[in-house]
């Protein structure tokens, strides 16, 4: 039974390699471009961590979270060929994908049986945009990695709050706030949850603790220069490109030229480039992006509440006006929107007054689509919740299958 089990799992992971491979291949990066480039240049060639440059200076960043950009300077340090470089970083990417497809068996192994398992795994196997995203230099891959990770240690410390299985949730935990800013709050509504379930407190203040300290390094880089406790400050960037007279669910393409998209910003924007390249000018840009975005939301609040909730529906199934290319290809829209479906079927199979794990599933699942329909929509954001979706919609397998016992 367990060689049986161990041709499966390495025949599904082959297949992985394999079609992640072929979309290399096919669709790979031939540079590191926009934010990721600038990051990396200027960490080659100045040694700071900027993406920002006034009068041809580099300015502190304060507007990307780290993890990511540090990663390919480390891979850039190794392997300096730009052919060479790509290579390894696809490799990485490659290697951490395959990975992942293991730990979600590991993830679907502790909810369901073998069976349903292995067909979650299959599922996230050949999902056409998770083998997609490999091919590009971008930090999904890392980050649903670290998502699984995060996912397992939670379910774990959930089953059981031990202090290992404590420790294995705040890992991946810290990482992931490195890597998108905004991830603390999950971590922290996520301990939360904890607390209510086994209300112990003593656990869930260590785990926040443990998480603190593993992101303090870059916590105290930010106070020492922008005198302000925080991984990031993008709130007014983020909420200006998707609240704004012109914006589309997907935003605009604003980095680095806001200024030409909302004419309002333009002359705060000269006022502040004006002062040279100060330490604070990510910090004072994001606050005059804020401002204006509020602006615009208080002149008028019912178009801006209208455009939350398509931009909620268009995470939730799909964007009806999406300017990706190639974004309403049945090989992106179909899987989409049938995987959509049937998560929503798990989280109406599974909704109750529990305070059980399925709750939680559908709890996370919402509230991330919650707090980024504030913003805007990237194809690419509902890749993050892939695991998530694959859990809710085998809630909904499995509810069907006790109906029809069509997996044995």
């Amino acid at each position: 039974m367990k060689l049986n089990f161990y041709k499966k799992m390495s025949f599904i992971i082959f297949v992985g390699a394999i079609l992640r491979v072929i979309a290399i291949y096919l669709f790979g990066d031939e540079e590191v471009a926009n934010e990721w480039g600038i990051i990396l240049t200027n960490l080659e060639e100045n040694n700071i961590l900027s993406v920002r440059s006034v009068d041809g200076v580099p300015v502190p960043n304060i507007f990307m979270p780290p993890l990511y950009p540090l990663i390919l300077f480390l891979i850039k340090l190794a392997f300096n060929e730009t052919h060479v470089f790509l290579n390894i970083v696809f490799i990485l990417q490659t290697c951490i994908s395959l990975i992942s497809i293991f730990i979600v068996y590991k993830i679907l192994i502790e909810i369901f049986n073998q069976n349903i398992s292995i067909i979650g795994s299959i599922i996230y196997t050949i999902f056409p945009i998770n083998i997609f995203a490999v091919s590009q230099i971008s930090s999904i891959s890392l980050q649903m990695f670290l998502i699984n990770l995060f996912l397992y240690g939670f379910i774990k410390f959930f089953k059981d709050p031990t202090n290992m299985n404590m420790i294995l949730f705040s890992l991946p935990s810290s990482l992931l706030i490195l890597l998108r800013g905004e991830f603390l709050v999950f971590v922290i509504l996520s301990l939360l949850y904890l607390l209510i379930k086994h209300y112990c407190i003593k656990k869930v203040i260590t785990s926040l603790l443990l998480v603190l300290i593993l992101v303090s390094p870059y916590l105290y880089r930010n106070y020492q220069i922008f005198e302000q406790v925080t991984i990031t400050k993008s709130f007014g960037y983020n909420l200006l490109k998707g609240n704004h007279p012109k914006t589309l669910v997907e935003g605009t393409a604003m980095f680095r030229t806001v200024e030409k998209v909302i004419p309002e910003t333009e002359k705060k924007l000269d006022e502040l480039n004006k002062l040279g390249p100060i330490k604070t000018h990510d910090l004072l840009k994001d606050k005059i992006l804020l401002d204006q975005a509020i602006i615009f939301i208080k002149e008028d609040p019912t178009k801006y509440i209208a455009l939350y909730f398509k931009k909620f529906f268009s995470f939730l199934f799909f964007d009806i006006n999406s300017s990706y290319p190639n974004y309403y290809s049945i090989f992106h829209l179909l899987p989409k929107i049938l995987i959509s479906l049937t998560t929503i079927g798990g989280i109406f199979t599974t909704a109750s007054l529990s305070k059980s794990i399925k709750n939680y599933f559908s709890l996370f699942y919402l509230a991330n689509i919650g707090l980024f329909s504030i913003f805007f929509i990237l194809p690419r954001y509902s890749l993050s919740l892939l695991t998530i979706q694959i859990i809710l919609s085998l809630y909904f397998v499995e509810k069907i299958n006790k109906r029809f016992n069509f997996l044995r």
